[in-house]
């Protein structure tokens, strides 16, 4: 296992600047995340805040129970405990649960999360121990209903072939029996060899096991990170929400304060040359209620609180009540979630992606108007995989490691350039250029005899570049068919690295991987975690 580092950031804007010059955004967050000793003044609030009215006893409770469920291990037993006994703060990343985890991404933020939790607990002397929020609260099925799988024929989609009806929280899907069609599918795109019996196995156990597709999230990151004692939390779970419910009656007493706070974020984050990364509105009340069993927003219009169509009406503080005697029925947004973390959790420092990065840097005021303060957020790994066949290509033509965030696109049109030994842009060109002339100089004469003739010398042009034209596509063509080979090998190297012109990492599953090497390929790339330093890794495998 080889690994480089690139002078790469994440390419969100906001993202790129927190990491390369935190200062140029400073404004927007409470902690800088290159300054570890900071965390001092962070634990001392945390500290304070538990002996002033923090029992964690609850929540440990309700962790340990669903973790358990899950199939966790001693080491995810013992790290609920000392969060029990107020000894332990906690390391939290989160996503929302995605078919077999989703996206690459999400494995390296509990990875990074896991490593720096070890990290922070050597330099702190006190235990910091890695919880994965579970976005099961997330209604968005087209986004996680499907994955992609490296294949020698380009990424193939994997899609489930089940669609919930209406707008209905993961955490409340059951897994439906199309599942088992989508695996069978990805029996057939994955090589029969190493780990890929097994793994399908596990998955279809896990499946059949789960009540819900975040459960069955759940049991696959439990698997995985078992060892590493990763504390998984399901915020949809009644208990937990029974805990928020002090933030749910505080955003409906307060909401056109949120909004307004909000507002005045996105314009000071605008002013400093960033685009918003959650828009604005007046009217919203950052919470959704749960009718008929769909996760609806809700809105303040005049003096009431309604649905978006007006079907469902509530007084301000009928809604109020509401979520101090129904918290069950009631799920944060984007803006909220973190709010609802914080105040459940002694959140030391959260692990976030580039966009959560962005949004995150509206809601330092939010944290505050709900007597909370904002934690240092720690930017996630990001890595580029790169497999044996895939490190011969690079090798054998050269290819600049700088290049692959983007993809080779750029370089396979370089590389058809500079293979041509004769120049065929530059011959096409000048012969244009000589037929112009010529034929701008033999109309001129013949329109002495004639002067209609100068139409029928435009047509005349039009044929002859024409004919140059087709004859230049044939050379070209003859040209790359000389080079096929080495396009072929550098397009499949392509589509391995930056798979229909995004980053890997955001395209393709682990499991495929885990098949062909696997489940101990996690730890040959722990080692990258630890280096990861806000730039993006190069692994490549032996």
């Amino acid at each position: 296992m080889r690994i480089e580092t690139l002078d790469v950031f994440f390419p969100q804007p906001l993202a790129q600047v927190y990491i390369s010059n935190f200062l140029k955004v400073s404004r927007f967050f409470t902690y800088d995340p290159g300054q570890l000793s900071q965390l001092a003044k962070r634990l001392s609030y945390l500290s304070a805040r538990r002996q002033k009215n923090h029992n964690y006893k609850t929540l440990a409770a309700v962790l340990r129970q669903d973790n358990l469920q899950l199939g966790c291990s001693e080491q995810t037993l013992h790290h609920i405990s000392l969060l029990e006994t107020g000894r332990a703060v906690a390391l939290v990343t989160g996503q929302q649960p995605g078919l077999l985890t989703g996206p690459l991404y999400t494995v390296y933020k509990a990875m990074g999360t896991i490593v720096l939790a070890r990290q922070l607990s050597a330099q702190l002397k006190i235990p910091v121990v890695p919880v994965f929020w579970i976005g099961a609260d997330d209604h968005d099925f087209a986004e996680v209903n499907h994955i992609f799988v490296p294949n020698a024929r380009g990424p193939q989609k994997i899609a489930l072939a089940y669609k919930p009806a209406g707008r209905c929280s993961l955490g409340h899907l059951p897994v439906p029996p199309e599942i088992f069609e989508f695996l069978q599918q990805l029996e057939q795109l994955t090589p029969p060899i190493g780990w890929q019996q097994e793994g399908l196995a596990l998955l279809r156990e896990t499946a059949r096991q789960s009540a819900d597709l975040a459960q069955w999230f759940g049991r696959l990151m439990t698997f995985l990170f078992k060892d590493d004692g990763l504390i998984l939390v399901n915020p949809v779970l009644p208990p937990l929400r029974e805990l928020s419910a002090g933030v749910f009656y505080r955003a409906v007493n307060t909401a056109p304060a949120v909004n307004c706070l909000l507002q005045l974020a996105c314009d000071r984050v605008a002013a400093a040359g960033f685009t918003p990364q959650v828009a604005s509105e007046a009217n919203k009340l950052h919470l959704f209620m749960y009718i008929n069993g769909q996760r609806t927003a809700l809105y303040l219009k005049n003096d009431r609180i309604s649905d978006r169509q007006g079907n469902h009406t509530w007084l301000p503080e009928q809604l109020a009540e509401l979520t101090l005697s129904r918290p069950e029925s009631f799920s944060p947004d984007v803006v909220l979630r973190p709010v609802v973390q914080e105040a459940l959790l002694p959140v030391l420092g959260y692990v976030a992606g580039p966009g959560e990065i962005a949004y995150w840097a509206l809601l330092k005021n939010i944290f505050q108007h709900f007597g909370l303060e904002m934690p240092p957020v720690f930017p996630r790994p990001s890595f580029i995989l790169v497999e044996p066949p895939v490190g011969k290509i690079l090798g054998k033509y050269q290819v600049s490691l700088n290049l692959l965030p983007e993809g080779l696109e750029g370089f396979m049109a370089d590389y058809i350039k500079q293979a041509d030994p004769v120049g065929i842009d530059e011959l096409f060109n000048n012969l244009r250029s000589v037929i112009k002339e010529e034929q701008t100089n033999l109309v001129q004469k013949v329109t002495q005899i004639d002067p209609t003739l100068k139409g029928a010398g435009k047509e005349n042009l039009r044929r002859l570049m024409r004919v140059v034209n087709s004859f230049a596509d044939k050379v070209k063509q003859r040209h790359r068919k000389n080079n096929e080979t080495a396009l072929r090998q550098l397009k499949k190297a392509n589509e391995m690295l930056c798979p229909m012109g995004q980053q890997q990492e955001r395209v393709y599953n682990i499991f495929p991987y885990l098949m062909k090497y696997s489940p101990g390929l996690l730890q040959a790339i722990y080692p990258a975690v630890r280096l990861y330093d806000g730039r993006q890794k190069i692994i490549f495998f032996n």
